[in-house]
C-alpha cells in the first residue's frame, strides 16, 4: 500500500482539469498527540495548525482563500455554493465554479469526492455513521441530477478511507437504525458496515462499477497514517479531504 503523505485517487487522477488531495497523519508537524492535524477544533496550537495546513494546500497548489469549508453536523444538508467560505450546519458541497475548493473534515467518517466529468461539477461528502444512515450521499446525488441533470454514467466517484466493519462497534440502539444487512454481531456485540452501505447507495442511481474507488484503508487500523476519533478520542487529530477546478 502506497503510504504517501497524501492520498489520491488513481481514478480522480485521470482527469487533469481537477485538483484532489486527503492529508494523513505524516506530512506536517510530528509532534504528539495530534501531529499533522488540519483542524482548529480539537485543541492543537492554532500556528501548528496553520502550518499544517498551508503544507498541505500549497502541495495541492491550492490557495487556502479559495476553500469552501462546511461546519459538519452529521445532518442532511447538502448545500450548492458559488464563492469560498464558511457554511454553518452543512455536510455536503456542490459547485460547477472553477477556483473554488470544497472541503471535508474527516477521522474516521467517510469522504466521498465527486466528479461530474461532462458538465463539470464537484462534489465533496462528510458521512459519518449518523449521515450514512441517514443517507447524505443519496440526498448529495439526487441534488445533482435535480440541479443539473447529470447523468450517471458521467459520475466519478472517491470514497476515502474510514472506519471498517470490523472496527466499528456500536450499541445495539445505533445497530437497529441500520438494515439488517448492515449489522454485524461477534460475541454478543454489534458492528457496522458503513462503506457497505455506501456502495448501495452508488448502487441505486446505477453509477458504473468502473466509475467508483473505494480507499481499502481502515482510518483506525492505520495507527501510524490515520487519524482516528474512535481509536484516539481527544487526542484525535483531523484530515481534510479537498477537490476543485483550477480557474
Amino acid at each position: 500500500m502506497n503510504r504517501t503523505e497524501i492520498i489520491k485517487s488513481n481514478l480522480l487522477n485521470q482527469f487533469p482539469e481537477i485538483i484532489h488531495g486527503m492529508s494523513t497523519k505524516p506530512g506536517g508537524s510530528n509532534l504528539p498527540p495530534f501531529y499533522n492535524n488540519l483542524s482548529y477544533k480539537v485543541g492543537d496550537n492554532e500556528n501548528t495548525v496553520s502550518s499544517n495546513r498551508h503544507k498541505f494546500f500549497s502541495s495541492l497548489n491550492i490557495d487556502e482563500k479559495n476553500l469552501a469549508v462546511p461546519k459538519q453536523v452529521h445532518s442532511l444538508n447538502v448545500r450548492i455554493i458559488e464563492t469560498p467560505g464558511s457554511y454553518p450546519e452543512t455536510d455536503a458541497l456542490i459547485t460547477n465554479k472553477k477556483n473554488l475548493f470544497l472541503s471535508v473534515s474527516i477521522a474516521d467518517c467517510y469522504p466521498v469526492l465527486i466528479y461530474d466529468k461532462s458538465k463539470h461539477i464537484i462534489a465533496a461528502v462528510h458521512s459519518g455513521w449518523r449521515g450514512t444512515q441517514k443517507v447524505i450521499l443519496t440526498h448529495t446525488l439526487n441534488k445533482m441530477f435535480e440541479q443539473f441533470e447529470c447523468f450517471p454514467d458521467d459520475l466519478f466517484i472517491f470514497i476515502g478511507p474510514g472506519i471498517s466493519k470490523n472496527n466499528f462497534e456500536v450499541g445495539e440502539e445505533v445497530a437497529l437504525l441500520f438494515e439488517e444487512k448492515y449489522r454485524h454481531s461477534k460475541n454478543g456485540k454489534y458492528f457496522i458496515d458503513l462503506r457497505e452501505n455506501l456502495a448501495d447507495q452508488l448502487s441505486f442511481f446505477h453509477i458504473p462499477a468502473g466509475n467508483i474507488e473505494f480507499n481499502p484503508m481502515c482510518s483506525f487500523d492505520e495507527t501510524d497514517y490515520l487519524h482516528s476519533y474512535r481509536r484516539d478520542k481527544e487526542n484525535s487529530g483531523r484530515m481534510l479531504a479537498v477537490i476543485g477546478m483550477p480557474g
